[in-house]
């Protein structure tokens, strides 16, 4: 639980902070750690059956022990050192049950603090991360004010919209408009792109 702690820690308060551009890798993260979390309730529900399961198995054991005991009394007339015996294996029994649902309840408990403080730390990051959200720009806006006469040219590798321009002697701007391309840097090869001409 502290491994996941100390992970969750490094994702919502360091990495967006040290690092804006990991916010998607931050995501998941949180995601993997929200499945880590929903596998060790599963676990603890399964803890909580085993327990349940020994307590009920306790009690019938306590009842046939009970039960023979009786028979066997009538039947053999036990001395009372067999019986003070056999009730203090009865007494130790109890203790150990009683010190087992002792230990789980503190283990519970411990277990239910941990999973507060994370849901804490989780909203934190989650406020934080919702707070330091990139505003997006707003669309961009082409102009067509550009010639109308031109052609087609795919897109080789390594050419960029500047040497495209360049090497049909055309403008960036007029080629950038033509074809409404956002980001210039990501053209990629095969992308058939309209270039201008005078």
């Amino acid at each position: 639980m502290k491994k996941i702690l100390d992970k969750l820690y490094w994702l919502v308060f360091v990495t967006p902070v040290a690092f804006p551009t990991l916010n998607a890798w931050g995501n998941i993260q949180v995601a993997n750690l929200k499945q880590d979390l929903e596998l060790i309730s599963r676990e603890l529900a399964g803890l909580r059956s085993e327990v349940e399961l020994l307590r009920r198995e306790n009690a019938q054991l306590k009842a046939v022990v009970d039960s023979v005991t009786r028979k066997s009394n009538s039947e053999k007339g036990l001395s009372s050192a067999q019986l003070v015996q056999i009730n203090g294996r009865i007494s130790t029994l109890d203790k150990k049950v009683l010190e087992n649902a002792a230990s789980q309840a503190k283990i519970q408990s411990n277990f239910n603090q941990q999973i507060q403080e994370l849901i804490k730390q989780m909203n934190k990051g989650f406020e934080q991360i919702s707070k330091s959200s990139v505003v997006p720009s707003p669309a961009k806006t082409f102009s067509t004010d550009y010639p109308q006469k031109g052609f087609v040219h795919k897109v080789e590798k390594g050419e960029t919209v500047s040497s495209i321009a360049k090497k049909y002697e055309s403008k960036v701007k007029w080629i950038i408009d033509a074809n409404q391309i956002v980001d210039p840097t990501k053209v990629f090869v095969g992308k058939e792109l309209f270039v201008p001409q005078k």
